[in-house]
């Protein structure tokens, strides 16, 4: 409609959940903003892939719709940066947005959780219910396959660990939910870093400033 190229940044405040939908636009814009076009919600779910090819060999600053395999197969070799998945010393210089601090943040603590999947589901039962004895509310990410296991508080499926498209395409409207409910911790299923799931991984871990518990 412009007759130009348009360049902009993601309609969200720094360091929260990323915006998927017109809703969740206005809910961290109104008041600040003249209008929204609303397009629908976003088909992917996370944002862009990002790499530089400033250095000897292509690499990885970001991962997002874009997979790294599906880099790899057009441009061969290409580097991963540590950031995605190290949490990075503050005297550390970082390449892109969103590299080195919390980010993608819902309001409660978020923690993840891997390991074996009964394993996991047994640690989340028990974190959920040693918070909900002390009072707290709780919220739990599981998928299709695992959220009939989890005994209390408030869980939701992300999507179907059969096509991590789905997890990706809810993951910030999910954090988004949770903070609308209040809740005050978050345990969260890990999810395989192949593909897309790469983009989930590294979104998660940002939110929970790395917390990863390991069962």
């Amino acid at each position: 409609e412009s007759g130009v190229p348009l360049a902009a940044p993601s309609a969200n405040t720094s360091g929260r959940p990323s915006t998927t939908t017109a809703a969740h636009v206005m809910h961290d814009m109104d008041g600040k903003i003249a209008a929204v076009l609303d397009g629908g919600a976003c088909g992917v779910g996370v944002e862009s892939t990002v790499i530089t090819l400033a250095l000897e060999r292509p690499r990885l600053l970001r991962p997002g719709g874009i997979t790294l395999e599906q880099l790899r197969s057009v441009l061969g070799e290409v580097d991963v940066d540590r950031a995605l998945y190290e949490k990075i010393g503050d005297d550390v210089k970082v390449s892109a947005p969103g590299m080195k601090y919390r980010h993608y943040a819902p309001k409660a603590d978020l923690s993840i959780v891997e390991g074996e999947m009964s394993k996991v589901i047994s640690k989340i039962n028990e974190l959920a219910a040693e918070q909900v004895k002390a009072g707290h509310k709780v919220g739990i990410i599981g998928t299709e396959e695992s959220v009939a296991n989890y005994i209390c508080g408030d869980v939701k499926s992300i999507g179907t660990r059969e096509d991590e498209s789905t997890i990706a395409v809810h993951l910030f409207a999910i954090l988004r939910e949770f903070d609308t409910d209040q809740v005050d911790y978050i345990y969260s299923e890990s999810f395989d870093t192949e593909g897309i799931g790469s983009a989930i991984m590294n979104r998660l871990l940002k939110a929970a400033g790395h917390h990863v518990i390991t069962v």
